[in-house]
C-alpha cells in the first residue's frame, strides 16, 4: 500500500510540474509578444548642410558647411559630389569639395561648399546638392541659392568690424495706411556708414 501512495503522489507532483511549466511558457510567450522587437541597428553615415537658403546679388559668393557624419559604428570611406540645377550659361559655379572622406565610428567630418556668381547670373533660385555614397548606400542634403539684386538690403544690413572702426548702416522706413485693410506702403531708405 505504501508504495501505491508513492507512486500515486509522483503522478500528482508530475501533473503539478506540467501545468506550473504550461503556465510559465503562456506568460512567456504572452510577455514576449508584446514586446516590440529590437531592429539591430545598421552602421550608417549621414549628410547635412547649412544653411538651408542664402540669398545673394550678381557677383556675390554664398558659402554653405557641410557635414558628414557616422551614425551607429560606421567606419569607412564616403564618395562625395555635388550638383547644381538649373546649371545654365553663367550659373553659379561650385567651388571643389573632396572627392571623398574617410570616417572612423563616431566621426564627423566638415568642409566647405562655395556657390559664386558673376553679374551675368540668372537671376532666379538655385538647388544645390550634395551627394555621398558608399559601396552599401547614398543619402544627399539639398540647400537653396537664390541670386537677385539687392538681396538683404531692406533696412540695411550689419557691415564687418575692421581696423578703422565698426560701420554702422541704418535706415528710415515709413509707412501710410489708407482705410481699413486696404492701404500703401512707402519704403524711405536711408543708408548712411559711421566710423566710430
Amino acid at each position: 500500500m505504501n508504495s501505491l501512495r508513492i507512486g500515486h503522489y509522483r503522478e500528482q507532483m508530475n501533473k503539478t510540474h506540467i501545468l506550473v511549466t504550461t503556465a510559465a511558457l503562456l506568460a512567456l510567450m504572452t510577455s514576449l509578444a508584446s514586446i516590440t522587437p529590437l531592429r539591430a541597428q545598421t552602421p550608417d553615415f549621414n549628410i547635412a548642410a547649412a544653411p538651408l537658403d542664402i540669398c545673394v546679388s550678381p557677383g556675390e559668393a554664398a558659402s554653405y558647411l557641410v557635414t558628414v557624419s557616422s551614425t551607429d559604428g560606421f567606419q569607412g570611406n564616403v564618395e562625395l559630389a555635388d550638383s547644381i540645377d538649373p546649371n545654365a550659361t553663367n550659373a553659379p559655379t561650385l567651388s571643389p569639395i573632396p572627392s571623398s572622406v574617410s570616417l572612423t565610428s563616431g566621426q564627423n567630418v566638415t568642409f566647405s561648399l562655395t556657390a559664386s556668381t558673376v553679374q551675368a547670373t540668372p537671376e532666379q533660385g538655385y538647388t544645390i546638392t550634395i551627394i555621398g555614397g558608399t559601396d552599401v548606400t547614398v543619402h544627399s542634403a539639398t540647400v537653396y541659392l537664390t541670386v537677385r539684386p539687392a538681396c538683404g538690403s531692406v533696412g540695411g544690413s550689419l557691415a564687418p568690424v575692421n581696423s578703422i572702426g565698426l560701420l554702422v548702416p541704418y535706415a528710415i522706413i515709413a509707412a501710410t495706411v489708407v482705410g481699413a485693410g486696404a492701404g500703401t506702403a512707402t519704403l524711405l531708405y536711408n543708408r548712411r556708414t559711421r566710423v566710430r
